[in-house]
């Protein structure tokens, strides 16, 4: 287990608790320079990075210096990118359930939005873990969760035609995907 009390201090933008890790932003900030050693402290294991491409290899090469293992798990709806979330979903699945990783996007907001509800929707509901608290598409902040919703149809539909069955049964993945809407509402 990581130390997150000792995380929150660092006032990462954006930081949160979730599923025995923190999710935040990507951290390859030189701002955010400080906290590497406060992550590697407070018990943080790997970066997962949810960005779709990098123009650099920054990120990669920060964990490699600070011992912690990088994985990136690319987040969009584009058909490439659903094909390599579904090939690498078990892993990521894997990771969350270790409880000791910095999920980071470039703001620590929507995409980690997506990919914790894909987790949840397609993963830790069936486990009966609560689904994640959502943080960027919030109908407060004049977001909605359409986004979401197309990433989670594209992944099912993706899914379905891979394996030649539903991933879920599609009541019950229309209900997670009602219950993500009104966690947008809060």
């Amino acid at each position: 287990m990581i130390d997150i009390e000792r995380i929150m201090q660092t006032e990462i933008p954006d930081i949160a608790a979730v599923y025995g890790g923190v999710r935040g932003r990507t951290m390859s900030s030189r701002h955010q320079s400080y906290a590497w050693p406060i992550l590697v402290e407070a018990g943080v294991k790997r970066i997962i990075d949810l960005r779709e491409a990098d123009q650099s290899d920054r990120l990669p090469r920060l964990c490699q210096h600070y011992g912690l293992e990088y994985f990136h798990y690319p987040i969009d709806n584009a058909a490439k990118t659903i094909k390599q979330m579904a090939k690498l979903f078990s892993s990521f699945c894997e990771m969350i359930d270790k409880e000791d990783s910095y999920i980071a996007c470039a703001m620590g907001l929507h995409r980690t939005d997506i990919a914790l509800c894909t987790y949840w929707v397609f993963y830790a509901a069936d486990k009966g873990i609560a689904p994640p608290s959502i943080r960027g598409y919030r109908e407060k902040d004049g977001h909605n969760t359409n986004k979401i919703m197309r990433v989670l149809n594209a992944f099912y539909l993706f899914k379905t035609e891979q394996e030649s069955k539903d991933p879920i049964h599609i009541e019950t993945f229309k209900e997670r995907k009602k219950i993500i809407n009104e966690l947008s509402k809060q």
